[in-house]
């Protein structure tokens, strides 16, 4: 770096805004090198870190690199966005053509702030290429449907992710749609015939022990491209930077000193009110002298409101702080309900999924049918109150926790795993928005930890399948109207499973998807059809009819995998529901139906016996 009297010859001069600063490209063997010259004084350290890591992110234009910013809206990606987009204005009004790609994840449970605060400044990224020439594409990557929170949850698929229990949510709502966007992406540019991507991260060595660490195994550096364990590319611009260097670089790009796309005001207001504080800088401080971290593999500051892998405080702080926050304290509710219920095993879905020697097992699972009632309620309601708050102060809702394709997800789900009896969400709908009932988050005492209950076994037979007078119907075909339309043009489509059975042949895709159009037609026309087959009741055995229908009407679409798992799961369900083991069965009345271990005759013993082991080493769920 040059500063004051060493400055070098000069190819090209750029002088943004009308600034004192100014900045200059050097072309020195073939190699972009960003100089930073002031009129007056020696260099600032800032000013000599940023202009390092600029130089090393022209570099990577130069060579024809597309620069992919890994955003999430927090100080450091904040500030590694300013710096690829100002190297890129330099590179540009040098003759080069940068590509700027800007990538940031919605959970679709983030914190309602954080969430409108990376889409407004997502919007300015693209709004300052645009205004200098520059080619800047910033994507918001979600999960995939059935991976989200609320679809897997309210399903009875899965847990919300506890501390000391697998720990997959990172995984499911950010790190596999991440890569497989990129991969996509990568792709796509890939045929463009541009080189190969480069992923500028925040991470400093500066941040934490284990951040550091983890840095060092993988060789990240702030000078060249390095591969992560995906194999891409990947550079890290602040890697030797301190907090104090992060906040003066926000303080430099935010105002005049260097060409940026935002002024930070927003993100400084989340840092210092995420802590009940006035000043960010006071609140970053306080945040890592108290040593809070989030657990697992999840990085985020500010994390997702129903997070449970740590005790997020910053948006009860919110709340707390200030009146505007207000909307928010019904999500806060959520989330300390869902934290007091952990131990609470008459919440939990006692019912196995799998016969070994005519038994399955019972013992806690996942959320118990009247549970997931319940979480569907509250997170109905709460969508309904934010509405309401917003159309009375004429804005957008801060968030909605069910939009409709995640709600007839979750409608469909329910009814195939038997947790809920056909097209139920609809009429928990109505019951909020026509009949007045309000299902308000309750206020409950925390369980007391205690170890989960060793498991029992309870006898239905060798097959899902024996007590079905016909077991050809018991999946996903319906034989009234298969007889109905057969020979028509809506004749259901068949095809034949690896072990000989017929079922039902559905729209494939990539993965389980509900379709946009057929969901609002749903909503348009199909609500009082729906609402009537719910209060008729189709008695024991028809709980999957619910599924049946959505897939019949074109509105679900599956991998190709999953046609054939979905009727086994229908079969298993239409199953339990003769034998009254879904929906509202007693807990304590289906233990004391079954017995121990020690009680299974031979065979059965000899199938479950391998899982004894696993009981012992069962600690708290």
């Amino acid at each position: 770096m040059f500063c004051d009297d060493e400055t070098p010859s000069v190819d090209t001069l750029f002088q943004p805004n009308g600034t004192s600063a100014r900045w200059v490209l050097v072309l020195i063997e073939d190699h972009m090198e960003t100089i930073s010259l002031f009129p007056q004084g020696a260099c600032d350290p800032v000013d000599r870190k940023a202009d390092k890591a600029i130089a090393a992110i022209v570099a990577l234009f130069a060579a024809r690199h597309p620069v992919v910013v890994a955003y999430s809206g927090g100080k450091d990606s904040s500030v590694v966005a300013a710096l690829v987009l100002h190297a890129a204005l330099l590179h540009h009004s040098a003759g080069g053509k940068p590509m700027v790609v800007v990538t940031t994840g919605d959970t679709l449970v983030e914190s309602p702030e954080v969430a409108q605060h990376y889409r407004a400044e997502l919007r300015r990224m693209r709004a300052f290429g645009k205004a200098h020439g520059i080619t800047v594409s910033a994507h918001i990557v979600t999960p995939s449907l059935a991976s989200t929170f609320q679809v897997k949850v309210l399903s009875g698929r899965a847990l919300p992710s506890f501390p000391g229990a697998q720990g997959d949510c990172s995984t499911d709502l950010k790190i596999g749609p991440q890569r497989s966007f990129r991969r996509r992406l990568f792709r796509e540019l890939e045929q463009q015939g541009l080189a190969e991507p480069v992923t500028c991260l925040g991470s400093r060595y500066d941040e934490s022990t284990r951040r550091a660490a983890g840095m060092r195994l993988r060789g990240d550096t702030d000078i060249t491209a390095s591969r992560n364990k995906d194999g891409d590319l990947v550079i890290s611009p602040v890697a030797h930077w301190s907090d104090d260097d992060i906040w003066e670089a926000v303080g430099l790009y935010a105002g005049d000193a260097r060409p940026g796309y935002s002024d930070f005001e927003e993100m400084r207001r989340i840092y210092a009110h995420s802590v009940g504080t006035s000043c960010a800088v006071v609140a970053d401080a306080i945040l890592d002298g108290s040593g809070t971290r989030r657990q697992g593999k999840c990085g985020a500051r500010l994390g997702c409101h129903v997070c449970q892998m740590a005790e997020d405080k910053s948006l009860a702080n919110m709340v707390a702080y200030d009146d505007r926050y207000a909307y928010a304290a019904g999500l806060q509710k959520l989330n300390r309900f869902i934290r007091a219920t952990r131990y609470d095993w008459s919440r939990r879905h006692w019912i196995g999924r799998t016969i070994r020697g005519g038994y399955i097992r019972v013992m806690p699972d996942t959320y118990h049918p009247s549970m997931l009632r319940a979480l569907t309620r509250y997170m109905l309601q709460l969508d309904f109150d934010e509405q309401r708050r917003a159309a009375g102060v004429g804005e957008r809702p801060k968030f909605q926790l069910l939009p409709l394709d995640m709600m007839i997800a979750v409608d469909a789900m329910q009814s195939l795993n038997g947790v809920a009896r056909p097209f139920a969400a609809w009429a928990d709908l109505r019951d909020i928005q026509v009949r007045g009932v309000r299902y308000d988050v309750p206020e409950v005492p925390d369980a007391p930890q205690s170890a989960m209950p060793i498991a029992r076994y309870l006898h239905v037979g060798s097959e899902w399948d024996d007590t079905a007078p016909d077991a050809d119907w018991t999946g996903l075909r319906d034989p009234m109207r298969e007889a109905l339309t057969e020979g028509s043009a809506c004749q259901s489509n068949l095809t034949i499973a690896a072990d000989g059975r017929a079922v039902l042949d559905f729209q494939t895709a990539q993965q389980f998807d509900v379709d946009a159009e057929a969901a609002h037609l749903i909503a348009e026309f199909e609500t009082d059809r729906l609402l009537d087959m719910h209060d008729a009741d189709g008695g024991p055995g028809s709980v999957t009819a619910g599924y049946r229908w959505y897939a019949n009407y074109g509105c679900l679409t599956l991998s190709h995998a999953q046609k054939v798992e979905h009727d086994d799961i229908a079969r298993r369900t239409a199953f339990k529901d003769r034998l009254g083991l879904t929906l509202s069965y007693d807990v304590k009345n289906v233990v004391a139906r079954s017995v121990s271990l020690e009680e299974l005759p031979p065979t059965a013993s000899a199938h479950w016996g391998r899982y004894g082991s696993e009981q012992a080493q069962l600690a708290l769920c």
